[in-house]
C-alpha cells in the first residue's frame, strides 16, 4: 500500500499561558491534518503594530506543544504565530495570538523599618523593589499585625517618588500593643511578595521614638 505525503494545515492561534518580564511560554495544538507524516513545529514573535517583522523564535522545529520564548523586552505587547513541518514541507502560518505583554508581579521591596514613633502614629521606611516586573508600582500595601489582628493600608504611588518610600500610619494603631509591619509593592498584575517583618514595636500612648535610620 502506498500513502502520499503532503504538507500540513496550519495550526491554530498559538496560545501564551505563562508571561514573565523577559520570557513566555507559548503553547499550541496539532492541526486538524497532518498530512500523513511525523509533525514538528516552527514559531515566530514580533511586537504588536503594523510596521513590525516577523522574527523566528527557533531555528529547529520542535516537536514539543509548547516553547519557552526567551531574551523578550519588558513591558512590551508580542504577539505568536505557528506553523508545523512534515518530511513533505512546512505549511502555512497560524493566524497570529491575541497580544500579550511581558510583565510580572513586582519583586518584593527592602526591609520596611519603623523610623519614628509617636503616640498612636508610626512613620515606616522602605526601599523600591530591584524589579517593578515590567510595568510601573502603582500603589504599597503596608500589612500591620498585632498577636490577634491584621490590618492593611494602601499606599499610592507618586510619580516622582524616590527608591526610599515612607509613610505615616496615622491615629490607626492602639496604645500599649505591640506591632509588626511589612510591606508589598502592587501593579498592573497584582500584588509581589512581601517585604521582610519588621522588628515588633511597641506602641505607648502619648511617647516619642525617632530610628537612627530616619531620613527627612
Amino acid at each position: 500500500m502506498c500513502f502520499v505525503v503532503s504538507r500540513p494545515d496550519a495550526p491554530t492561534p498559538p496560545v501564551v499561558v505563562e508571561v514573565h518580564s523577559t520570557s513566555c511560554t507559548v503553547t499550541y495544538q496539532h492541526p486538524r491534518h497532518d498530512g500523513g507524516a511525523a509533525l514538528r513545529y516552527i514559531l515566530e514573535r514580533r511586537t504588536a503594530g503594523p510596521d513590525s517583522e516577523w522574527v523566528r523564535v527557533n531555528d529547529t522545529p520542535v516537536t514539543d506543544l509548547q516553547y519557552t520564548v526567551d531574551n523578550l523586552t519588558p513591558a512590551t505587547d508580542y504577539v505568536f504565530r505557528v506553523a508545523a513541518v512534515n518530511r513533505k514541507g512546512m505549511s502555512n502560518f497560524s493566524v497570529m495570538s491575541p497580544r500579550t505583554m511581558t510583565v510580572e508581579t513586582p519583586e518584593k521591596p527592602g526591609l520596611c523599618e519603623v523610623i519614628a514613633v509617636t503616640g498612636t502614629t508610626a512613620r515606616l521606611q522602605w526601599t523600591a523593589p530591584s524589579s517593578d516586573g515590567g510595568t510601573v508600582v502603582t500603589e504599597y500595601s503596608v500589612m500591620f499585625c498585632t498577636s490577634e489582628r491584621t490590618d492593611y493600608i494602601a499606599v499610592p504611588v507618586d510619580v516622582n517618588m524616590e527608591s526610599v518610600i515612607s509613610h505615616t500610619i496615622r491615629n490607626q494603631l492602639q496604645a500599649d500593643t505591640k506591632y509588626r509591619f511589612a510591606v508589598a509593592a502592587i501593579n498592573r498584575v497584582g500584588r509581589g511578595p512581601w517585604s521582610d517583618w519588621t522588628e515588633e514595636t511597641t506602641i505607648y500612648a502619648g511617647t516619642l521614638y525617632i530610628s537612627d535610620a530616619y531620613v527627612m
